[in-house]
């Protein structure tokens, strides 16, 4: 492959990134000469916002680099019922596993980057957390990492290649460590629900479900009582046992996929 082929094509696979960035800033730097309390009390919502001006941009970019071609027929529809089923369970069990995982093991005591992050980020309403975590930011980053960023890279590496460098990009873009280890991991498990189910719809439900239950578990549930003793310990292997169960099934149902 030339050169000039290959900028082309890391110009496709990241530029949306820097466009989604650049929206974000645009909508939060007005909502700020407005009025800074508005800004500062409403973070979330101007990922909302700018989650929506990029939505668009990313399927036509899609679109036009033939990524779109890659979906299967129905997208999310073809999927079996036990199949999204599968999808709901893994994603639940992987965002609680995972956090928990980070959690004991000090990472938070060592890096203080997160506390802002969290802070900023369920400092909202439930309302806002649901419309930007929940919904918006899951959409565009599927579009933007799995779709334009994965799509892109498998042009020019190979399939593990492409979902190894996909990831850590993914990680990368949260901009901490701990929500770096958190995000590559999830990311490696996104990319993985996207080849094997043949549509953008899966690793956007697996998206929005883990979202889902971070936002329940900080927002709305007291895990207080988790964190005593060595319930936390066990609370997180129970999740882990379901999170490998489930992944187990879904290689098994969807074997031979990633060889095509």
């Amino acid at each position: 492959m030339k050169q000039n082929s290959k900028i082309r094509i890391l110009t496709h696979a990241i530029y949306m990134i820097l466009f989604y960035s650049f929206a974000g800033i645009c909508v939060s730097s007005v909502a700020a000469f407005f009025s800074a309390e508005l800004y500062q009390s409403h973070y979330v919502l101007w990922t909302f916002f700018a989650a929506l001006i990029t939505i668009p941009f990313c399927l036509m970019q899609m679109r036009r680099d033939g990524l779109l071609d890659r979906e299967k027929q129905g997208g999310l529809k073809s999927i079996s019922f036990d199949g999204v089923l599968a999808v709901v369970v893994l994603s639940i069990s992987a965002c609680v596993a995972l956090n928990y995982w980070i959690k004991m093991s000090g990472l938070m005591r060592l890096f203080h980057g997160y506390d802002k992050v969290e802070e900023l980020i369920y400092g909202n309403s439930l309302l806002e957390e649901c419309l930007a975590v929940v919904l918006a930011a899951p959409i565009v980053e599927e579009l933007l990492f799995r779709g334009l960023v994965y799509g892109n890279f498998k042009k020019l590496w190979d399939r593990k290649g492409a979902m190894l460098a996909s990831s850590l990009l993914f990680g990368l873009y949260h901009g901490n460590m701990v929500q770096f280890i958190y995000a590559f991991l999830i990311g490696l498990l996104l990319v993985y629900l996207y080849e094997v189910f043949g549509t953008i719809g899966a690793p956007i439900l697996a998206h929005i479900v883990a979202n889902g239950a971070s936002v329940l578990m900080t927002e709305c549930l007291d895990m207080s009582w988790i964190e005593k003793g060595s319930r936390m310990l066990l609370f997180t292997l129970v999740f882990t046992l379901t999170g490998v169960l489930s992944f187990t099934w879904i290689a098994w149902k969807q074997k031979g996929k990633l060889e095509k």
